[in-house]
């Protein structure tokens, strides 16, 4: 029961830190701070909670005002697709890394490690802007022409965007599995366990993995804020018709509201289901 306060108190708390977030536009007004109008702009973000129905946006391609709601099925459908699955190759990619780090030796770690940091400190743009650019050259060398670098109002494009967010997700995981990788191995228990004959793999697999996979997992959760706004970065460059891009055309206080909803209780969900889907012996007191 305390778990569930605990979350219920989460869930309030959110619910007006998302309205007011919505209602920032409102804080200026002719660039002057207003925190009247400010006030005035959460009121109004509070009363359009109660008819979501009557939000409308205007659709370039059909000249005219739209419901909001049904128009954001397909978005949240392209954005789901490319998070999914960036964010499922660069864990599965991750923890063949930490494998593979885990069973080298001193010289290949260390390779390794000064490669992952610089990999690391790569900015995010440089990859997207690499990516078209390595596609555009196979283009022009081969005349492969699947590949498409940018989309279009009536056209998906999803391959470039799902390798640049993995990319980038998967170097800031790398750097984070070696630091606790060596961690892992400073315990005592891992000498024992070796003394007992189990194999490096099995060490790997059935004692390190499970001692920090949920510290990874809390590690994802503290900084899902930085992989969404990459996601909002390559949606936008990549023109990809995703729920974050559709935000930055459709800047308006109650469309933000809605789309900053659709976006968090999902991961709220989600956050609740794995925290009772990880057993309490890989918490370790956490």
């Amino acid at each position: 029961m305390t778990y569930i306060a605990r979350k219920s108190v989460h869930l309030i708390i959110a619910f007006f830190i998302l309205i007011a977030i919505s209602a920032l536009p409102s804080l200026v007004v002719q660039t002057d701070f207003s925190l009247t109008n400010y006030w005035n702009g959460i009121q109004q973000q509070m009363d359009q909670l109660q008819k979501l129905e009557d939000i409308t946006y205007y659709n370039i391609t059909a000249q005219r005002y739209l419901p909001l709601l049904p128009a954001l099925g397909p978005l949240v459908k392209e954005s789901v697709i490319i998070f999914t699955t960036a964010l499922a190759v660069s864990t599965s990619l991750g923890l063949m890394y930490a494998y593979f780090y885990y069973r080298s030796g001193r010289r290949i770690r260390t390779v390794l490690h000064q490669t992952s940091q610089t990999l690391e400190m790569v900015p995010d743009l440089f990859w997207l802007i690499f990516s078209q650019f390595l596609a555009i050259t196979i283009h022009k060398s081969t005349g492969f022409d699947r590949i498409e670098v940018a989309g279009g109002f009536a056209e998906y494009i999803r391959f470039l965007p799902i390798v640049t967010l993995t990319l980038t997700t998967l170097f800031f995981f790398i750097k984070w599995l070696t630091i606790h990788i060596h961690e892992q191995e400073a315990i005592p228990y891992l000498e024992l366990a070796q003394a007992k004959g189990i194999r490096p793999s099995g060490l790997f697999w059935k004692h390190l993995l499970p001692n920090i996979i949920y510290r990874f997992y809390l590690f994802f959760r503290s900084n899902i804020i930085t992989i969404l706004s990459t996601l909002l970065i390559v949606e936008y460059l990549f023109n990809v018709q995703g729920l974050f891009r559709f935000a930055v055309y459709n800047p308006q206080m109650e469309i933000l509201l809605v789309i900053l909803f659709v976006i968090y209780i999902p991961i709220f969900l989600l956050d609740l289901l794995i925290e009772w889907i990880i057993p309490n012996a890989w918490k370790g007191g956490i």
